[in-house]
């Protein structure tokens, strides 16, 4: 039974909280500033957990004392806290048979030197009995919060997976219940690896291929599925990223417990968009005992890198909580030039209204700066690779880009009677980014001499997107069943324009070029300029319904609104004009879920696509609506408790109308971005993942997909039955997996990943350039240097593999990247 979250901390012993007051003290000054003046204390009152049963059956194998705990922790519907207890290389006999919660916590903690005290509502702390393990070796963990409620959190947990998500159908599901892939980035496995931005989590997670298009790094398109992703989520709510509005998203994974992603159409839950998937990234909420991490990084390229996020009770009653995090880096890159600067804040405050109800507040500031913009290298006239140093830059000093990202949220969850529960969610993001840059383009017969030019560009984007859900059981027919209703709302406006233009083109040979050689001297010009407004409305519901003991179906849909205005492309005065209307679209969605035994499924699911475009054609005006089918057949499994996930899938996607670059009328690179639409296209493969931790202290994450998308009709006849896109790998392998040590080794954390590709390639006349398949090799090793600090090193690309990571154009003098070279990153981390 899933209990409410509430952490019990005002009855400990002060003696347990050396630095409480100290955080409880900067987290009030810090958010009283957007409190407006607030009094904390009276913001609530404290709410009441639900009362754990006295006795239950529990299945708890032998094994790691961390993760004993979570599925115990889990199965009792109790909260569970430790302050400055160490867990880790810690193991427990096990649990079998018919057990209290104390009883049962004193079984797990046999020989552990831990014990436990219950603090009353179902809240227990676990505390030290002895400081050292029996042989000396320091087996230690700083404080983590396990949580009854298993969507909660996966911090603290240890584990590369989470037991239940609702991003896919907004029901509360566990992922062997899920009829579609989905795949969890989770805390644990972000900080193993140095998972710090979205681009590094796109990467880690199995069948997303990220694709670096724009003037900048920090610009990815991602792909599912042979198919872009049009939204990526925060807690739910979709921001778009379609059209110019990726170059406006920004995302420090500092501010994020995890990031739940699936693959396939999520039109129930997002409304019209693309059937490659969805990211969602699930922030961070405050905790009612105290939390302290800190970290300082250095690495390759003078990396310099620092976070802190801190977490406690604002009031007595722990009614009022807090939570801050703030990052900071400065880098160079192995390409000459380039620098990076980037900064992140944000702030959350939450208090229980009522026992029932609670209410978040908070922000978030994200700014980046880009020094020297790299927009590529040339290949030869024919696609050769030229071969140049990975250092090379063939841009201008004084090239830049700025982007801002600012976020305010709020959520209202009330749990009403017999299980209901009420969620409103809104969200406000205004965001920003500017650009000026050269680009480089080819000279008909020559070799090494291009021309440059000066542009500059700027683009901004204000969204508002809000969410009611109502969920809870319905007994009908005398079976349990699940349901949720909801409504949604999503504004989004959007424009575009150049900012910059030099006064002309120069010749440069590469040989000898010199990036300070040439200030950029143009001026301000808008001879382009283009804006967007969307409104989307929504309603939807689902519902898993228990149609005999190990058959279940999951069925939903959503109406939506849709209209769209748009400005095309222009140099004086905007025209605006209503481009699409849609009322009452209906999105279907079905998935049947068979239990084969108490481990597996079988399922099977389906659901049509609709998504309205925002990409404009040659003329300025948008591409008519994508349209589709998309079906999904697979098996999954869940062991220990759901501590390892493992799924399997055959898919394929049908799409009309999908949008193509227009490479004839707007050649990537030129003055404008234009595009056509495709006329069939269809895209199947397989999927297959494996997620959590088979063996006590070894924790993996990884998978293999194999997609294949290509046309069945299209106007351009010669495209039938080709590939949509050869730059993208048809076939890639992920794999994240690291090992605690124990006995005298239990200070030790080693790991290591992979990240495996196939060839990639872009065929014009006369013109082939190429990327063979590769393999990436990641090494990482942690060290306890204390209860609370560790050191950690991670060895990215550690054979040093030179590849290309995007590939050039027949037209281009630019836009071919090298992959990062081999890097070293040393951390040092304190958690409290």
């Amino acid at each position: 039974m899933a209990v409410q979250h509430r952490l019990f901390s005002p009855w400990t012993p002060p003696a347990l909280h050396p630095t409480a007051g100290a955080v409880r003290a900067a987290l009030a000054v810090f958010l009283a500033m957007g409190a407006a003046g607030a009094t904390l204390p009276q913001m609530a009152l404290a709410a009441e957990a639900s009362p754990a049963a006295t006795v239950r059956e529990y299945r708890v194998p032998a094994g790691s004392l961390r993760e004993a705990l979570a599925s115990f922790a889990v199965a009792a519907g109790v909260n569970l806290s430790t302050q400055g207890v160490a867990l880790d290389g810690l193991a427990t006999p096990g649990l079998q048979g018919r057990h209290g919660v104390m009883a049962g916590l004193q079984t797990l903690l046999q020989g552990s030197g831990l014990e436990v005290a219950e603090g009353g509502k179902g809240n227990y702390l676990l505390r030290k009995i002895k400081t050292s393990t029996a042989d000396g070796g320091l087996a230690s963990m700083p404080a983590v919060v396990v949580s009854a409620e298993a969507d909660r959190a996966t911090e603290g947990t240890g584990l590369y997976t989470a037991r239940a998500m609702s991003t896919a159908t907004g029901l509360n599901l566990s992922q062997r219940h899920t009829p579609q892939t989905v795949s969890v980035i989770s805390r644990q496995q972000m900080e193993d690896f140095e998972l710090t931005t979205l681009q590094d989590v796109a990467r880690a997670t199995p069948g997303i291929y990220g694709k670096t298009q724009g003037v900048s790094e920090q610009e990815t398109t991602y792909f599912a599925r042979g198919f872009a992703l049009s939204h990526v989520n925060v807690d739910g709510l979709p921001l778009d990223v379609t059209g110019f509005n990726e170059r406006n998203v920004s995302a420090d994974m500092l501010m994020y417990d995890r990031v739940e992603v699936v693959r396939g159409a999520t039109g129930l839950m997002e409304g019209a968009g693309a059937p490659s998937g969805s990211i969602n990234m699930i922030r961070k909420r405050p905790t009612a005992t105290p939390l302290l991490n800190a970290s300082a990084h250095v690495g390759s390229w003078k990396d310099k890198q620092g976070t802190v996020d801190a977490s406690n009770a604002l009031n007595a009653s722990g009614s009022v909580r807090g939570r801050v995090a703030a990052g900071w880096r400065d880098s160079d890159s192995f390409v000459d030039v380039v620098g990076n600067r980037n900064g992140t804040v944000y702030a959350i405050l939450e208090a229980d209204l009522t026992p029932s109800t609670t209410a978040g507040i908070g922000f978030s500031r994200q700014h980046s700066r880009t020094d020297g913009v790299f927009v590529g290298l040339p290949t030869l006239p024919d696609g050769r690779h030229m071969d140049l140093p990975r250092s090379a830059f063939l841009n201008n000093a004084d090239s830049f880009q700025k982007r801002d990202n600012n976020v305010v949220f709020a959520d209202l969850e009330t749990q009403l009677e017999k299980g209901w529960r009420s969620r409103f969610a809104i969200t406000h993001i205004d965001a920003s980014s500017s650009t000026r840059n050269t680009t480089n383009s080819r000279i008909e017969g020559e070799i090494y001499q291009l021309n440059q030019s000066e542009t500059g560009w700027k683009y901004n984007t204000q969204q508002v997107v809000a969410d009611w859900r109502l969920s809870g059981p319905v007994s009908w027919f005398g079976r349990r069943h699940d349901v949720i209703v909801g409504a949604s709302y999503r504004h989004d406006d959007s424009d575009a324009g150049q900012s910059w233009e030099g006064a002309g083109t120069r010749v440069i040979d590469i040989r000898s070029w010199n990036p300070y050689a040439y200030p950029m001297r143009g001026t301000a010009f808008e001879p382009y300029n283009w804006g967007r407004k969307t409104d989307e409305k929504g309603l939807y519901a689902a519902g898993n319904f228990s149609l005999a003991d190990p058959l279940r179906l999951v069925l939903g849909g959503r109406f939506g609104w849709y209209a769209q205005d748009v400005t095309g492309w222009y140099s004086t005065n905007p025209v605006w004009r209503r481009d699409l209307t849609e009322s009452a679209k209906f999105t279907p969605y079905a998935g049947i879920v068979y239990d084969v035994d108490q481990h597996h499924s079988v399922y099977a699911s389906g659901t049509q696509i609709f998504q309205p475009q925002s990409v404009l054609d040659v003329q300025g005006n948008t591409l008519p609506p994508l349209s589709g089918t998309n079906l999904e057949l697979g098996v999954k499994g869940e062991y220990f408790g759901g501590r390892l996930n493992a799924s399997g899938a055959l898919f394929r996607i049908k799409q009309n109308n999908r949008a193509m670059a227009d490479e004839v009328n707007c050649p990537t690179g030129g003055a404008i971005y234009c595009a056509r639409a495709a006329g069939k296209v269809q895209s199947e493969g397989i999927d297959l993942q494996l997620s959590g931790s088979p063996l006590p202290g070894w924790q993996i994450a990884g998978g293999y997909t194999y997609v294949l998308a290509k046309y069945t009709q299209d106007s351009v006849a010669a495209n039938i039955g080709q590939r949509i896109a050869t730059d993208e790998p048809k076939q890639l392998f992920k794999l994240y997996t690291t090992v605690q040590l124990s006995g005298s080794l239990a200070r030790w954390n080693l790991g290591a990943s992979v990240y495996a590709q196939d060839k990639i390639y872009r065929r014009d006349t006369a013109y082939l350039t190429q990327q063979g398949g590769y393999a990436i090799v990641g090494l990482t090793a942690g060290y306890r240097l204390s209860e609370q600090l560790q050191l950690r090193v991670n060895v990215d690309n550690v054979l040093d593999r030179r590849y290309y990571q995007g590939l050039g154009y027949a037209w281009s003098g630019g836009l071919e990247r090298y992959g990062v070279p081999r890097s070293v990153l040393v951390s040092l981390n304190y958690k409290m």
